[in-house]
């Protein structure tokens, strides 16, 4: 048998849609009795094909995402609206505290950002500048805004990137304003899968500057299912100044001595994310000791991009 290696990029009735490595466009389906260690293909997976064209191996994976579910992102663009929805700062947290747990690296993209009086830009601008103090890139995207949108494009060439975020903040929109050709590509893909015009429902990657787009359905809710002390590592800013707090799994909630509470304190971190910080851990599960997964440990960890 001669394996060929090909891209996991959609899913219909047809099989999985494929890219292979010439950037051509094609359906497979799985190889019955085939071993997929212990774990079924998602989308963003590698894969052999077998003479047949028949998907005989998923190849390792380098990132796995579960909401969305998509494998080997390389980072996120967490997706927040300026307006319609409004901006949530909780929601911005709890994503980027996700995306750190699974290790994906994560940027921001604010759409939406014409649909905001001068008052409420200026003072958005001010709590999106605590988040370029952590060193995420944060890019502002709207009707008559392309100004950021140049170096947006350069951040995601050559990388497969997932757009996340709530359902209505405009990762369709933000997707066919990055490149105007996914309106007509899409529409002829999810033709091709056998659906009707571009609604998403599921992750899909669509071929962008040398590497890909991810589209994914938005959240209605989003639960952080993570123990309190990954938390508290996880949560952006917060990773490099537990080990500075004066006692091991500090989880930063008022205690004498917390590196975290000093940095708000001498406003060095938001005050504002504290609040989510600490609505995040009354949500959080109970420390799991030894059930808690080493893969959460965020030494050596990429938090942001």
């Amino acid at each position: 048998m001669t394996a060929a290696k090909a891209r996991l990029v959609g899913s219909s009735s047809l099989g999985y849609a494929i890219v292979r490595p010439d950037g051509t466009l094609g359906f497979a389906k799985l190889r019955r009795g085939a071993a997929y260690r212990d774990l079924a293909p998602v989308i963003g997976d590698e894969v052999l094909l077998d003479d047949a064209g028949l998907i005989a191996a998923v190849l390792p994976r380098k990132t796995m995402m579960t909401r969305p579910r998509v494998a080997n992102a390389d980072q996120a663009a967490v997706v927040v609206a300026a307006r319609e929805p409004d901006f949530s700062s909780f929601l911005l947290d709890k994503y980027l505290t996700a995306c750190t747990d699974v290790s994906v690296p994560a940027l921001i993209v604010i759409t939406k950002w014409d649909l905001l009086a001068s008052d409420r830009a200026e003072a958005l601008a001010d709590r999106l500048a605590w988040y370029a103090k952590l060193g995420y890139a944060v890019f502002k995207t709207g009707l008559g805004i392309p100004a950021d949108e140049p170096a947006l494009k350069a951040k995601l060439a050559g990388k497969t990137t997932i757009l996340l975020g709530q359902t209505g903040v405009g990762k369709s929109s933000l997707a066919n304003r990055l490149d105007a050709s996914f309106n007509r590509s899409v529409g002829v893909f999810d033709k091709a899968m056998g659906r009707g015009r571009h609604k998403t429902k599921e992750v899909v990657l669509l071929p962008f500057l040398a590497g890909y787009l991810g589209d994914s359905p938005g959240f209605s809710d989003f639960s952080l299912d993570i123990p309190k002390d990954d938390l508290a590592r996880e949560f952006p800013g917060y990773g490099e100044r537990s080990y500075e707090c004066l006692f091991k799994g500090c989880l930063h909630d008022h205690i004498k001595g917390c590196a975290v509470e000093k940095a708000v304190a001498e406003d060095r971190l938001s005050k504002d994310s504290q609040a989510n910080y600490l609505k995040l851990l009354a949500e959080a599960t109970a420390v799991k000791g030894y059930e808690r997964k080493s893969s959460h440990s965020t030494r050596g960890k990429e938090r942001r991009s």
